[in-house]
């Protein structure tokens, strides 16, 4: 199944006390993941009000504490696709050298939206082509 993958810089404001990354960053790569995706198929000079996206839902599971040194990449790949929505799933890859895994993984749910028209919409034709090519279906 094709997924992006991209590199992530840990910022040394995303470490906690506890000398961790905090649980909430993760979000923000996962974000990065998502958008790197979205460039696929998404033109940049896209009118988002239109055909916009909504981020309904997002899950994280943690599985390995990261730190400041670690080298790590995010990855995304497409998952169901329904009428109005679809999901994305997420890894955050630890790629240090001598040490690699899965520190965590997620799952979100985009609802396309018309922010014009304030309502759900079908998802684009051509997004769901993109979607489908993404997860091989």
């Amino acid at each position: 199944m094709p997924v992006t993958r991209i590199p992530i810089q840990i910022r040394f404001a995303d470490v906690d006390m506890a000398q961790h990354v905090h649980n909430a960053v993760y979000l923000h790569w996962f974000e990065l993941a998502r958008m790197e995706l979205l460039r696929r198929f998404i033109p940049p000079g896209h009118d988002w009000k239109k055909a916009g996206l909504i981020l309904a839902r997002n899950e994280a599971d943690y599985r390995r504490p990261i730190h400041l040194h670690d080298r790590i990449e995010a990855e995304c790949r497409a998952g169901r696709i329904g009428t109005k929505s679809f999901d994305l799933h997420y890894r955050i890859m630890r790629v240090t050298k001598g040490e690699t895994g899965i520190c965590a993984e997620g799952r979100s749910v985009m609802v396309c939206f018309d922010y014009t028209e304030d309502c759900t919409i079908d998802v684009p034709a051509n997004w769901r082509t993109a979607l489908e090519e993404l997860t091989g279906a």
